[in-house]
């Protein structure tokens, strides 16, 4: 009997360790996935929104609003999420979890364009920044965070790319 009990025991502390561990081998792999979909919705409008006229000179010039849709279409549907906001004047777009497994996402898109000192061509680099609260996915710390306890995680991911054209 003694033996069952310390068993039992055993058992619920290496629960008690385990689920953290568990945890953030999920949140790495959400990470992940929110990483690689912000960089193909990006590669995505990046190829759709190229302004072809400025590509003589070899410039690269993006109509803004294009990519951001664009942007928004392919990151929506990478992670089932549904673009809730405009955000073309303020570049900062709200997404919304379709089945729940996600929080309310905030994604900022900043350009910048400049000449290259060297070839002296227009490039443009875009800044996408996405970030969301974390949903907890093991028992105990949705647990923890239905009790009221300040375990929040802010889940983010940042991807810079320079926009050029070569030839």
């Amino acid at each position: 009997m003694k033996n069952i009990a310390i068993a039992m025991l055993l058992l619920l502390l290496l629960s008690v360790f385990l689920e953290p561990v568990v945890e953030l081998m999920y949140l790495g792999k959400e990470k992940i996935v929110l990483g690689s979909a912000l960089s193909n919705a990006a590669r995505s409008a990046r190829d759709r929104s190229l302004n072809y006229e400025f590509h003589r000179d070899l410039d690269a010039k993006v109509d803004e609003d294009k990519f951001v849709e664009y942007f928004a279409k392919a990151f929506g549907d990478a992670l089932k999420l549904t673009w809730t906001n405009d955000g073309l004047s303020t570049r900062q777009l709200t997404f919304e979890s379709m089945n729940g497994k996600y929080n309310n996402f905030t994604v900022t898109v900043e350009f910048r364009e400049k000449i290259h000192e060297e070839t002296e061509q227009l490039v443009t680099t875009v800044e996408l920044k996405a970030q969301s609260e974390y949903k907890f996915q093991t028992k105990y710390l949705r647990l923890a965070e239905d009790a009221g306890q300040n375990v929040a995680y802010q889940l983010e991911s940042q991807r810079e790319f320079t926009l050029s054209v070569k030839n």
